[in-house]
């Protein structure tokens, strides 16, 4: 069975921080390198979905977490599901939070990042017997 996971990502920079030795993307760029950087934790959002699966086979929904990437560490912050805009299970959420909660962006920018992003899962249908 395959199943389909799709995400959406807003990062929005502010706060210069003056002295700095980072650097400074301009917004469609941090908006990509976070992308990139969360992207590497999909295998462990795929296994999140998968275990969610076996409770409920037909699972679809979607996760919405907003995090701050931080300016002088580039470290994924203040990780939190958005229960307003979250249509899937809690623990699927929790489990997307544990899965890029920590991760850094490197080189580390002179702006705070404040990011949203959106996955978006959607069980395939049952094949029907032959």
């Amino acid at each position: 069975m395959r199943n389909i996971i799709l995400y959406t990502a807003f990062v929005a920079a502010s706060s210069v921080l003056p002295g700095c030795s980072c650097v400074a993307r301009n917004a469609d760029t941090y908006r990509a390198d976070t992308r990139s950087l969360v992207e590497t934790r999909n295998d462990a959002i795929k296994r999140c979905y998968d275990v969610a699966l076996t409770t409920d086979p037909n699972l679809s929904g979607d996760v919405v977490v907003n995090f701050v990437v931080e300016k002088k560490t580039g470290k994924i912050m203040k990780t939190a599901i958005d229960t307003g805009k979250t249509t899937a299970p809690e623990s699927l959420g929790t489990c997307i939070v544990e899965a890029i909660d920590g991760l850094t962006l490197d080189p580390v920018d002179q702006r705070e990042g404040q990011a949203t992003f959106r996955w978006t899962f959607k069980a395939n249908p049952p094949v029907p017997a032959a």
